[in-house]
């Protein structure tokens, strides 16, 4: 395990290196008016320090022998559901709209993941589509997909 962590961190230095030297080619500009090279430089730079924090705590950790867990079939069975959901939302959403896509998201991911109560379910996709409608289109006026709607 901690071999594969060690190989984990060292891919992540090289995708940290390579963001780093792809922004180089950007201006970065200054905290007040950042340009274009400023936040993939940051993250970059984040990326390469949480990477050493891996890196350090994986050399220092003991060995261990343990195998992997599998994971149940019923897990692979909602892994799959869950991304056959996301792409369908993805495909969707100029069509049906952001409002009906992302209700129609949630109803189906809480109930492909949880299964909870049918209220809860709709409780919680109402909630969430209506407060992440009203964060982007009204707080930060983001254009979103009107769709069948016209909303």
């Amino acid at each position: 395990m901690k071999r594969l962590e060690i190989i984990a961190a060292a891919l992540l230095a090289g995708l940290a290196g390579y963001v780093l030297l792809a922004a180089n080619q950007l201006r970065i500009g200054n905290f007040r008016v950042p340009q274009t090279g400023f936040f993939p430089r940051a993250l970059a730079v984040l990326l390469a320090l949480l990477t050493v924090v891996e890196l350090v705590r994986a050399l220092r950790q003991a060995e261990t022998a343990t195998a992997a867990a599998r994971i149940p079939s019923e897990a692979w069975l909602r892994i799959g559901a869950t991304l056959a959901i996301m792409l369908g939302f993805a495909l969707v959403l100029e069509w049906l709209g952001f409002l009906l896509a992302t209700f129609a998201l949630m109803v189906l991911l809480l109930r492909a993941i949880e299964a909870p109560s049918w209220s809860k379910v709709f409780i919680v996709a109402l909630a969430t589509s209506a407060l992440t409608y009203g964060l982007f289109a009204w707080l930060l006026g983001v254009p979103l997909p009107a769709g069948i709607l016209g909303i």
